[in-house]
């Protein structure tokens, strides 16, 4: 049996359907939704979960930050039998009236990653499966939570130059994180299917998201922050749920 040398998996442990938040505590957090949660693995950012959501099977997978480590949970996670990822994130938006506590689907990714142009040419779109983002739209509304859908771009650096992230709020790019773009590139690349939620947790253009906020009025965003993250892990699991009667 060949092990998986980050995630520590076989085929057997994950299951076709796959969350794929950036922070491994969140994986223990989205592990309580779940009936028969079992822990797979842990090792360095990756740590695994598999259990079931409404009799379907259902992997949580962290990915830690950026698009490297999330490719590697990709790409072993495939070999292992996993075909829908759903990338459960945060994100800072780049447009202003975008609030803290929003939620964003995202249909493409603007590719300024370092990891996808490896694989292929910037030519190449970096796009959401439609079936995966029809289904996390649907679940949103079964669910009575309003989300935002737009493009996003998917930046390498968090600490970079602000200036020239915020120009791509020029072109309606609505938020900026770091993992979406690689996902939706390999997925596409590999006839799988990949889709995110975001929870915005700054807006870059108000400047918030940056420490530049107070001490209670950083505490108050905060806590509607980690609402939104709680709101996307329910649209998340129903998305599954819906695509597994579909497909």
């Amino acid at each position: 049996m060949t092990i998986m040398p980050h995630l520590l998996i076989s085929k057997g442990d994950v299951a076709e359907y796959a969350l794929l938040p950036g922070d491994p505590k969140r994986v223990h957090l989205i592990a309580k939704y779940l009936d028969e949660a079992k822990l797979i693995s842990e090792n360095r950012e990756f740590t695994v979960y598999t259990g079931r959501y409404k009799n379907t099977e259902v992997t949580i997978t962290s990915t830690g930050i950026g698009g490297p480590s999330a490719a590697i949970a990709i790409e072993e996670l495939a070999k292992c039998g996993t075909r829908v990822f759903i990338r459960v994130g945060t994100c800072g938006a780049l447009r202003p009236g975008i609030g803290i506590g929003e939620i964003i689907v995202p249909y493409a990714a603007v590719r300024w990653d370092g990891t996808s142009i490896r694989y292929v040419n910037l030519a190449y779109p970096a796009v959401a499966h439609p079936e995966v983002y029809q289904a996390l739209i649907e679940a949103s509304k079964n669910l009575g939570i309003a989300v935002r859908d737009g493009i996003i771009i998917s930046d390498d650096a968090f600490y970079d130059d602000l200036k020239a992230l915020l120009k791509w709020g020029d072109y309606n790019v609505i938020a900026v994180e770091m993992e979406a773009s690689t996902i939706f590139t390999i997925a596409s690349l590999k006839n799988l299917k990949a889709g995110a939620i975001l929870a915005v947790d700054g807006n870059l253009a108000e400047g918030t998201g940056k420490g530049d906020v107070g001490a209670l009025e950083g505490k108050e965003l905060r806590k509607e922050a980690q609402k939104a993250v709680e709101k996307e892990i329910k649209i998340a699991l129903e998305a599954i749920h819906l695509l597994s009667e579909t497909t």
